[in-house]
């Protein structure tokens, strides 16, 4: 009896110490996000999208049973263009479960596709629960609401950036040849799962080198999802037996010492006083502080959650048209400063040069009145008319003078020549006044 209890006493102790044997295998989680809009309803091969995408969502739900904790969100939800409704939380749901979720098809008419208000509303239900979670968007339109406005094109973007931050990573399948590729390719590169060696800025559905998964059929959607749930069950360096076989991290350990990236033990187990980041050659913590510098510092599998660039980087800030120079910006905080050392826009002045950088010289400088801001240079637009008008004169010989100091200048107004023979000096007072009076006598005696 005493041996016995011997033998189970080092089993269960055998049992205690091991890794591999002792560590609990957390399952990754998957919300499957849905177009439900009326254009699902249009052909995939012979069959509608909607039917191509309950099947290939109940084939992938059925093969990774027990391998991934499925969730479910459709949208619009109930209809027209309000935002997708989670109608299934994460868990081991069968793959009769989420067609049942799925519900039945849409309708033919009046179901639009809101699709960055339904990430935004998958990020409100999950909260902190999205952090480490995956969201699979499939959708075959653009974000369109009636009535449609272009300044909602890329809001998915944004949306999809706010659930990274959030430690959440989306993967993108566009169903169609009606999708809008450009905002498609653009958000898989912001939720953290780009296809490699894609082009983020092709705006062709039916062009090569997508960052998201162009499919148009339900064995390419098949396929699609198949390599989805294949990446999220791959082992990766977060402490997790991502793929379930008893063995934490295994195959990780870079340089071959021992341990992994983020410290834990080939094999299973950690040691948070040996942690190795190989090749990088930076210690980490499994609960350290995430920092912009493109590395897992927490051992969670999510680098640089939140950042959009890593510190120290810098990039050129500013312009260079007309006067202004270049500066640099640093990256502080996952986000790039101010820009320094360059020469910003400034107000226009006539002097020849482009000050607003706008690509336009001296447009609506300003000049004193009565000048124009020409080559460079404030230009008088006529010569001035004088301030008190003096009457002309005439003296024998029946020459017109300006007595009022105006020289030999034109008249601006009646273009003529008063050319003044006298000098400057004023006409007498007393002569114009007797001028006057013998000009009243003569009408009088007529």
């Amino acid at each position: 009896m005493a041996r016995l209890t011997l033998l189970v006493s080092l089993a269960l102790t055998l049992f205690a110490a091991s890794p591999a044997l002792a560590q609990h295998c957390d399952v990754p989680r998957v919300l499957l996000t849905v177009d439900r809009s009326s254009s699902m309803l249009g052909d995939a091969g012979g069959m509608t999208k909607w039917d191509a995408a309950t099947v290939a969502i109940s084939d992938m739900t059925m093969a990774y049973e027990g391998r991934i904790d499925f969730g479910l969100q459709v949208f619009p939800y109930p209809d027209r263009c309000q935002p997708g409704e989670v109608v299934m939380d994460f868990g081991a749901h069968t793959a009769f479960d989420v067609v049942e979720g799925l519900g039945g098809p849409p309708p033919s008419a009046g179901n639009w596709t809101p699709m960055s208000q339904t990430l935004d509303a998958a990020g409100a239900y999950l909260g902190p629960a999205a952090r480490g979670a995956h969201l699979v968007l499939v959708t075959d339109g653009w974000q369109w609401c009636s009535p449609y406005s272009a300044t909602t094109r890329f809001d998915p973007v944004t949306s999809v950036t706010a659930l990274r931050a959030m430690g959440m990573t989306v993967h993108v399948v566009g169903f169609g040849a009606e999708v809008d590729a450009l905002t498609l390719n653009r958000a898989a590169v912001a939720g953290g799962a780009p296809l490699a060696g894609c082009d983020p800025t092709l705006t062709d559905p039916a062009a090569s080198g997508h960052c998201y998964a162009q499919v148009g059929d339900l064995g390419s959607l098949r396929a699609a999802l198949e390599s989805i749930a294949r990446s999220v069950t791959a082992e990766t360096c977060n402490g997790i037996d991502d793929d379930c076989d008893g063995i934490v991290d295994e195959g990780l350990d870079a340089d071959g010492d021992g341990f992994t990236l983020c410290g834990t033990l080939a094999g299973g187990g950690t040691d948070p006083g040996a942690i190795d980041c190989d090749d990088a050659n930076v210690h980490v913590h499994p609960g350290a502080a995430e920092i912009c510098d493109a590395i897992d510092d927490d051992c969670d599998g999510v680098i640089d959650p939140g950042c959009s660039c890593t510190d120290g980087a810098t990039t050129a800030c500013g312009s260079s048209v007309g006067a202004c120079r270049q500066g640099t910006s640093t990256c502080v905080g996952g986000a790039f400063g101010s820009c320094e050392g360059g020469i910003a826009a400034g107000s226009e002045s006539c002097d020849g040069t482009d000050q607003d950088c706008d690509g336009t010289i001296d447009e609506s400088a300003a000049c004193a009145e009565g000048f124009v801001c020409l080559s460079g240079a404030c230009t008088e637009l006529m010569p001035r008319i004088p301030a008190t008008p003096v009457a002309p004169s005439t003296d024998e010989g029946g020459m017109t003078h300006d007595d009022g100091g105006a020289g030999v200048m034109p008249h601006p107004i009646r273009g003529g020549c008063a050319c003044s023979t006298h000098g400057n000096a004023p006409a007498p007072l007393g002569l114009i006044l007797a001028g006057l009076a013998i000009g009243v006598l003569a009408r009088r005696r007529r």
